[in-house]
């Protein structure tokens, strides 16, 4: 499974919550947040649960945010 940052970005923008909110509820700097939200720093399973309560994104639909990764050798093409 793959985080997707691009759907947290979605996500966090079709809300209209800025980076500036979710940083401050990260306790942490806009630019670190922005830095997490574009994949170079990690976000940690705490940071996360904390990014899904200021979305209004209950615990049970956080799926949303993963998709399936398999390596190309075990991909089919039909």
């Amino acid at each position: 499974m793959v985080f997707n940052l691009q759907r947290l970005r979605y996500e966090r923008l079709s809300r209209k919550v800025t980076e500036q909110k979710m940083a401050e509820t990260l306790n942490i700097n806009r630019s670190s947040y922005h830095k997490k939200e574009n994949g170079n720093i990690k976000i940690s399973v705490e940071e996360f649960g904390k990014i899904l309560e200021v979305l209004g994104i209950p615990q049970t639909e956080a799926g949303i945010f993963f998709t399936l990764s398999f390596p190309e050798r075990e991909q089919t093409t039909a």
